[in-house]
């Protein structure tokens, strides 16, 4: 198995692991609720999976008591049966039956109670009587929860148009009449595409029009950024641009995805899309540079800028909001000895709140004691104190007391990968709010939010953010010997409507041992402050640096 392989296989073990916690929060009281994707450690045996292998011919399948079937007639073929279940007079159909005739797989994970559908080269993931189902990296969101019967699933017409549709490439429907469940293939429709890259000095922005919304995955490897687009046709004008810029050598455009070549493999990219018309933009810069000795280097001045003395501060002019995650009847995750997620970051928030003021930070918090706070009202209260910055500190959690090292993210509608979405899911139900996190297929429900969120300013903002969370996690990393588990973008809704740089940082996982006793003991919070402390003068000096003029006055 190479490292690639092993990587994808931890990446959907952890997945597993985290749709069985999703599960279990639905049906714990608000009180319990807490923490990150696989809050409640607990050993369970691993009873082996169960797989359904693809069928020619189901005629002959066992049928659930009572034997209610139905008919399916999938493209180009004969009708074959297929096990029904009957909930409030809806019917729900055997998932497992129809995925098999249509050439896929149902995979069941007895240990963590979940389901893996593969079809058409895509892939589903969802638990027991979830809700939610990722789709490759996106979350796609049910009204009818999926029902499971052991290793065999049923699930409403819902699920077959929203998630076997995207698998499949096609529709499905249902007649009551004649009892069938039909699917049709879906001839693949075409979206045109403009590809354009602007060279903004230190930035170059690359810009990618569509005649309509697509449907999209980002992958990010070394000098390349790709995007998956399946299920359409896309068509280019030109489909291998040369732009002739310092950053961007060239973009390929093929039917089904579009390729962004960099100049060298270590730049930084963050994308993000706009509405109005459909664009997917990706932004991309150099890293900022490594601090050395503790001490961030100055950047190179920009051209007309008088370089910054390194000592030069402008700490006092600048508003720093941070919020303490949970708090309240929210008792976050809990870990092996008993401390709770919401003392330890109220705790760190403090202590992160006075090495700040004594750097001459001007400091808010969104909570000072042990109470709830919403997370639509953490984000007002950092746009009423007109925050420079916008830091929210939690202590991540896993199943797997090894589980170690520090999270950063920041936001992005579309999550960067499987388990970010999950564990943005989770947080965003934890704050109180049953909206299931918002992908590229349920960002219509988010439409009135994208006067914020995607406009030039808020652009600035992500690129801002995108910044912010490589700083804290080069200087965590260097500087107080935590191991990183890398910058990862997701639809936290405390992060949603903040106007200003804004990231979420998981500090340690509380539930391993040693990560928990860090946690409580002072020392380490006074390391976490000041490392942040240094994390944000680099970040200011770089902003300094790089702006070509002050910004324009807030109302301060």
């Amino acid at each position: 198995m190479t490292g690639k392989e092993r990587r994808r296989e931890r990446t959907r073990e952890e997945l597993r692991l985290a749709f069985r916690q999703t599960s279990t929060a639905l049906s714990l009281a608000v009180g319990i609720l807490g923490g990150l994707v696989g809050r409640w450690p607990c050993q369970a045996a691993t009873p082996p999976t169960v797989n359904t292998p693809p069928a020619a011919f189901l005629g002959t399948r066992p049928t659930p008591s009572g034997g209610a079937t139905a008919s399916f007639l999938p493209p180009g073929g004969s009708t074959v049966v297929i096990r029904v279940h009957e909930k409030e007079a809806r019917p729900l159909f055997s998932v497992n039956d129809t995925v098999s005739i249509l050439g896929g797989t149902v995979t069941f994970d007895a240990a963590t109670v979940s389901y893996e559908v593969k079809l058409g080269g895509r892939t589903a993931v969802f638990g027991i009587e979830s809700s939610m189902v990722v789709v490759d990296s996106r979350l796609v969101s049910l009204t009818v929860p999926v029902r499971g019967e052991g290793a065999t699933v049923f699930a409403d017409l819902e699920f077959f148009q929203k998630v076997l549709g995207l698998l499949f490439g096609g529709t499905f429907s249902w007649d009551r009449t004649t009892h069938t469940l039909s699917a049709r293939k879906v001839e693949t429709p075409e979206i045109r595409v403009e590809a354009s890259v602007a060279d903004l000095g230190t930035t170059s922005k690359v810009v990618l029009r569509f005649s309509e919304s697509p449907s999209y995955k980002v992958e990010k490897g070394e000098g390349q950024v790709v995007f998956r687009i399946p299920s359409v046709r896309l068509v280019a004008t030109t489909p291998e641009v040369s732009p002739g810029d310092p950053l961007v050598s060239r973009i390929s455009i093929r039917p089904s995805e579009i390729a962004v070549f960099l100049k060298e493999k270590d730049l930084a990219t963050n994308v993000y899309a706009l509405a109005s018309p459909p664009r997917l933009v990706v932004d991309v810069s150099r890293p900022s540079p490594a601090p050395v000795n503790g001490v961030p280097p100055v950047p190179p001045a920009s051209p007309g800028l008088k370089s910054l003395p390194a000592v030069t501060s402008r700490a006092g002019s600048k508003v720093i909001v941070l919020d303490p995650g949970h708090g309240g009847t929210e008792l976050g995750a809990q870990g092996p000895g008993s401390l709770l997620e919401k003392d330890a970051t109220l705790a760190l928030a403090r202590a992160v709140r006075d090495t700040l003021q004594r750097r001459g930070y001007r400091v808010v918090t969104t909570r000072d004691s042990d109470v709830s706070v919403s997370l639509e009202e953490r984000a007002a209260i950092a746009n009423a104190a007109k925050a420079d910055l916008f830091l929210s500190l939690h202590a991540n959690a896993s199943r797997s007391p090894a589980a170690h090292g520090t999270e950063v993210y920041y936001l992005s509608l579309d999550a960067s990968d499987r388990l970010a979405a999950a564990v943005a899911e989770v947080e965003n139900r934890l704050g109180g709010n049953p909206t299931p996190t918002p992908s590229s297929e349920s960002n219509a429900a988010l439409r009135d939010l994208e006067l914020i969120l995607w406009d030039l300013a808020q652009n600035q903002h992500l690129a801002a953010s995108s910044r912010l969370a490589e700083i804290i996690q080069a200087d965590f990393n260097r500087l107080l010997g935590v191991t990183t588990r890398g910058v990862k973008q997701a639809p936290f809704k405390v992060l949603i409507g903040v106007n200003a740089p804004a990231v979420l940082v998981e500090v340690a996982f509380i539930t391993n041992p040693d990560e928990e006793k860090k946690l409580a003991a002072d020392e380490f919070r006074t390391q976490v402050a000041e490392t942040l402390a240094g994390s944000l003068e680099s970040y200011f000096r770089s902003a300094d640096a790089a702006a070509p003029a002050p910004p324009p006055s807030r109302g301060r």
